[in-house]
């Protein structure tokens, strides 16, 4: 029974939480939530084939590629 109602508490605390807040992605924009879904096609590309590149890491390069998928999918969204 004390799980029970620790369980609860804990629900409620962070249900409250969010509402008061909007959550962990409150700041999401669009354009981020486009990026994210780039994101694992790059990985999986980059990924597979690089280790290290010339100029920063792969997670620096599917960051930028993402973020330049999402900006042309706003583009075309926008047409």
């Amino acid at each position: 029974m004390k799980d029970e109602t620790m369980n609860a508490t804990i629900a409620k605390e962070y249900v409250d939480w969010h509402i008061k807040t909007g959550g962990f992605a409150r700041d999401k924009t669009l354009r981020d939530e486009f990026a994210e879904l780039a994101m694992p096609m790059l990985a999986a590309e980059f990924y597979s084939q690089y280790e290290q590149l010339e100029n920063g890491t792969v997670p620096d390069l599917i960051s930028k590629l993402a973020y330049e998928f999402a900006d042309a999918m706003l583009k075309e969204r926008n047409k």
